[in-house]
């Protein structure tokens, strides 16, 4: 009985021993860590390496993240551009992305089909977000640091979030026609549609602005540059309906750009690296391999 007593005893010291060094601990912590650690806001990214990263994160959202799915929301819109449009047939299984078979047989208001919806305009109004977000904390950070970036990385990375912010809304635009067009400066998110005619407006502005802030030649491989802008609205006005002026632009870009036909039509549809962005491509969505994210989730899985 001594040596179960003593055993009980001894136990009972050490779990004491834990909490009283458990609740020090929580003690200690909370005393020197009062301002979370290991949080991202506008307070630890007002820098050259947190407008970057933040601009890239707008970049991101040209493909589908883990949040929004897969198909639905593809960089490579062949759902809801060949597939929708009978070019292209799914083909597999019923129970293979079943949405697309909804799609397929344009009987959108089905659940499947809705669910397809959802992703796309989730990915593009989060991509706007990520836009805008982009261009309030650059702005942040010149006003607040103004030798933190370069001048011409400062107008590059203005002009590229503002081109996105044109390429996502114009996503939206192809696809339901009216819509919100949000701005960095927007703090009430409860915005009626515009109009096509006003959404058509917007976007060539928001493409000019992005044209007169770019340089002609992108910054990296993958970034928008001033024929990007140039070149996409042209896009918008032959959408719209602005043939005349659609000509005045594309003839620009044809003229003045920096692009050219291939010398053989299969250089644009291959998987051969020394043929990878080649003279034809305007812009192009660069996805990521190998990078340590385990499910391969960079790599344009849509």
């Amino acid at each position: 009985m001594k040596i179960a007593s003593n055993n009980r005893l001894l136990v009972g010291t050490a779990v004491l021993t834990l909490i009283t060094a458990g609740l020090y601990g929580c003690k200690d912590f909370l005393a020197n860590n009062a301002v979370p650690q290991g949080t991202l806001d506008e307070g630890t990214l007002s820098n050259k390496v947190g407008v970057e990263g933040t601009l890239i994160g707008a970049y991101r959202t040209l493909d589908c993240t883990n949040n929004t799915g897969a198909w639905g929301c593809a960089a490579s819109n062949w759902v809801w551009g060949s597939v929708a449009a009978d070019d292209s047939y799914k083909g597999s299984t019923n129970t293979d992305q079943p949405p697309i078979n909804d799609i397929e047989g344009r009987h959108w208001s089905a659940p499947d089909g809705q669910d397809y919806i959802n992703q796309k305009w989730t990915i593009v109004y989060e991509g706007i977000s990520r836009a805008n977000a982009t261009i309030r904390l650059l702005k942040k950070v010149l006003a607040s640091a103004p030798t933190e970036l370069s001048a011409a990385d400062a107008k590059s990375i203005e002009g590229e979030a503002i081109f996105l912010r044109g390429y996502y809304h114009f996503e939206a635009y192809r696809m339901w026609g009216n819509v919100p067009y949000y701005r960095e400066d927007d703090t009430d998110f409860r915005k009626a549609n515009e109009t096509q005619a006003q959404v058509v407006t917007d976007l060539i502005a928001d493409f000019d602005s992005a044209a007169k802030l770019l340089p002609n030649t992108p910054r990296n491989k993958g970034r928008a540059g001033a024929w990007t802008a140039k070149a996409y609205k042209g896009r918008v006005q032959t959408y719209a309906g602005q043939f005349a002026a659609a000509v005045t632009t594309l003839a620009d870009v044809k003229t003045n750009g920096p692009y050219a036909l291939e010398t053989s039509f299969d250089h644009v549809w291959t998987g051969f690296k020394q043929f990878s962005d080649g003279p034809e491509t305007i812009f192009a969505f660069q996805a990521s391999a190998n990078d340590g994210e385990p499910n391969g989730n960079n790599a344009n899985f849509g």
